[in-house]
């Protein structure tokens, strides 16, 4: 078999299983919503594609979601803006008024985009039980849901295998053109890689 159509095939190949394995393979996509931060400013969660988002569906008044904000304030200290960014979103904008949650984010330390839910997006997100904490990939899929307090170490082992996931498929795809041009190219000698 000559040597440029045993590098196509395996282009073909691997590209085919690249896809195939994409971490997001069987998840459902994340509903998207639009809201406003406790600044006024407009938000889509589409705005953070390429990032790992964690949704926390909180109450001011709900014990387990004061309890939560440790472990998410400890998530924040362990990854980049640019690679993971947390959301929290009252399911009770009646009660938690910006006021309220301005106070809130203050005594607790909250950093992160905090907001109230003026669009339904609990209902979206099917959220029943508070905290409910959803963990979306790079490419905009629920990798995870945990219901009630869920500690940072659980949070982390997922988010852990997520960021390498989504990085192997680009990996391996560059590996195998790499070889398939050095296969390519060995017998050329006017082929530069």
């Amino acid at each position: 078999m000559p040597r440029s159509s045993l590098a196509s095939i395996l282009l073909l190949v691997t590209t085919i299983v690249v896809l195939g394995l994409s971490p997001s393979y069987g998840q459902s996509a994340a509903p998207d919503f639009t809201l406003s931060d406790l600044n006024g400013v407009r938000f889509s969660l589409s705005d953070f594609k390429g990032r790992i988002v964690l949704i926390d569906f909180f109450a001011t008044w709900c014990r387990p979601c004061r309890e939560e904000i440790l472990h998410l304030k400890a998530l924040t200290t362990l990854y980049p803006n640019d690679t993971f960014v947390i959301i929290s979103i009252t399911v009770d904008p009646v009660h938690d008024t910006n006021s309220v949650l301005r106070s809130f984010a203050k005594q607790y330390e909250m950093t992160w985009i905090i907001a109230r839910d003026t669009a339904g997006v609990a209902n979206k997100y099917k959220v029943v039980v508070i905290p409910t904490l959803i963990l979306i990939d790079q490419a905009g899929y629920m990798q995870s849901r945990y219901e009630g307090l869920t500690e940072k170490e659980v949070l982390q082992s997922k988010i852990e295998v997520i960021i390498p996931e989504f990085k192997m498929p680009a990996m391996i795809l560059a590996f195998t053109v790499a070889i398939a041009l050095f296969v390519f190219c060995r017998k050329k000698p006017r082929c530069a890689i």
